[in-house]
């Protein structure tokens, strides 16, 4: 058995919830602890009883709670060794300071860990593969660009939560200033609707069963839209839709994924 819940996502904030029977993981922390915490007594966990946290890259949307947690909790964080370094201004306990490499896996408790580099504007950003028993979740976020071996990462998932940060219209009439609107859309920024949409037919055609949109932009995407431009996609490349489509929730927490 093992759970999936999405607790935040988009640019105030991200942290994802995995369970096995055994063992409890957050993938990043971008709230506050007090957020986390309610958003973990909502599925009657207590934060004390997480296993490990995994930091994908050291942007504040993806760290801004770690450091209260360190101080209450002593969870171990997770992390590569260069975005420990850019994380240095936090006051985070030496004991709970944890390193892993990409593409080396790694156990905590039964559940295997398989960090991969991802194309972002971080110092050492990491997506993430986990395996327990023949079951594979696949998180990835804050990616500028995809090619065929990132997709590989994502094939066969019985879960994947993508990145669908924006739609390209939207951001171009929207009020980002130029540069930021360039940065978005840049090799090292975030993955558009449309991207987003032609890749996962393809990693449809290579296995996938529930599929999570994102890291949705608040001021340049909408839910609704990102789920269509998904569904158009794969309707008008005669795909169907035999697979379970979501968007994840900006500021409250997603349903459960329960897979036996």
């Amino acid at each position: 058995m093992i759970k999936f819940c999405n607790l935040f996502s988009g640019s105030s904030g991200n942290s994802t919830f995995i369970e096995t029977q055994t063992t409890r993981l957050l993938i990043d922390a971008g709230m506050s602890c007090q957020k986390i915490s309610k958003a973990l007594e909502s599925l009657q966990v207590s934060l004390k009883e997480v296993d490990g946290i995994l930091i994908s890259h050291e942007h504040s949307d993806h760290i801004k709670g770690i450091e209260t947690i360190s101080k209450k909790y002593e969870i171990p964080i997770y992390a590569t060794e260069k975005t420990w370094e850019a994380m240095k201004g936090l006051n985070v306990s030496s004991s709970c300071k944890q390193f892993f490499v990409p593409n080396v896996s790694f156990a905590i408790g039964d559940i295997q860990v398989v960090p991969f580099s991802i194309p972002h504007d971080a110092v050492d950003p990491c997506a993430f593969n986990l395996f327990h028993e023949n079951r594979k979740i696949t998180v990835a976020t804050d990616i500028g660009h995809l090619d065929e071996s990132l997709m590989q990462k994502m094939y066969a998932s019985d879960i994947l939560l993508i990145e669908s940060n924006y739609d390209t219209a939207t951001l171009l009439c929207g009020p980002y200033p130029y540069l930021l609107k360039k940065r978005i859309q840049g090799d090292f920024g975030h993955l558009s609707n449309e991207v987003t949409s032609k890749a996962l037919k393809t990693i449809y055609e290579n296995g996938a069963n529930h599929i999570v949109l994102g890291h949705l932009s608040k001021e340049n995407n909408f839910p609704e839209l990102a789920y269509q431009t998904v569904l158009n996609e794969l309707e008008t490349s005669h795909c169907g839709l035999p697979f379970t489509l979501s968007v994840a929730h900006r500021d409250t927490i997603d349903e459960v994924i329960e897979l036996s």
